[in-house]
C-alpha cells in the first residue's frame, strides 16, 4: 500500500501487506480508549501491544496517508465479530 503522496486511501485492512497494520491500529485504539484502559496501565504503548492481536482484519477498513494508518472503522453484519479476545493458535 503506497500512499506517500499525502492522499488518503481507504482499503480493507486484510488487503494491506506492506505496513505494520496491527501495531498502528492498536496505537490508535490505545489512544482513543486510554481513559478507560488506564486501569490496566498508564503506558499507551503497553496497552497497544496487549490489544494488537484482537482485530479481525477482514472486518476493518483503514484510512492510510503517508504510509501510516490515519483511522480505522469496523464494518460488520452484526453476526461476525470485529474483535477476537482470545488468541487462536
Amino acid at each position: 500500500m503506497q500512499s506517500g503522496d499525502g492522499k488518503l486511501t481507504v482499503v480493507k485492512a486484510d488487503k494491506v501487506v506492506d505496513i505494520d497494520l496491527r501495531k498502528q491500529m492498536s496505537k490508535i485504539f490505545a489512544e482513543g480508549f486510554s481513559q478507560w484502559l488506564d486501569y490496566f496501565s498508564k503506558d499507551k504503548n503497553k496497552i497497544a501491544r496487549a490489544f494488537a492481536h484482537m482485530f479481525v482484519l477482514d472486518q476493518f477498513y483503514v484510512a492510510i496517508a503517508n504510509d501510516k494508518v490515519a483511522g480505522m472503522a469496523a464494518c460488520t453484519d452484526g453476526k461476525a465479530l470485529s474483535i477476537q479476545l482470545n488468541k487462536k493458535s
